[in-house]
């Protein structure tokens, strides 16, 4: 990644530091170190005690926010504003707390109106244990604005 895409990214996001998914700033959030490598986006996420749902596994809604930002910024990468319309999550196996799974986030199609995405979770076996599709809509600089009621 070269360094005027780190700055022209980091515009872009401006204050999202506190972001759940990404937010290096948010004491409570996930704090994922998302990657870009190539055309895809990947990061390493391993679920602690606080992320449970039934004892010892993972609960399904953290795994969607893993899922949902891997595909959410490959899209800002793209150094495109969107925002999720979308997201279906198939859970094929438990994900277990403490165990570190792979995330890895592609573009499936894109057009002016819509960008679909994939992704998936694996196992240190490199076993599936969850995919997603998402569907997002493109926002350009006016429509953020709105969005975020900063006119």
């Amino acid at each position: 990644m070269s360094e005027s895409f780190v700055s022209e990214r980091d515009h872009l996001q401006g204050l999202h530091w506190q972001c759940f998914g990404c937010g290096q700033e948010n004491r409570l959030g996930l704090r994922l170190n998302i990657r870009l490598v190539g055309d895809r986006t990947e990061c390493t996420f391993t679920p602690i005690a606080e992320f449970q749902g039934p004892p010892g596994v993972t609960h399904s809604g953290v795994i969607a926010a893993v899922l949902d930002e891997v595909m959410s910024q490959l899209i800002y990468a793209q150094l495109q504003l969107a925002v999720t319309r979308k997201i279906e999550v198939t859970y094929r196996r438990p994900l277990r707390v403490g165990q570190t799974y792979y995330f890895t986030a592609w573009i499936a199609k894109q057009n002016t109106r819509i960008i679909a995405a994939k992704a998936e979770a694996r196992d240190a076996e490199g076993n599936q244990v969850a995919r997603a599709r998402g569907i997002f809509a493109p926002m350009d600089e006016e429509r953020v604005a709105r969005f975020l009621d900063k006119e």
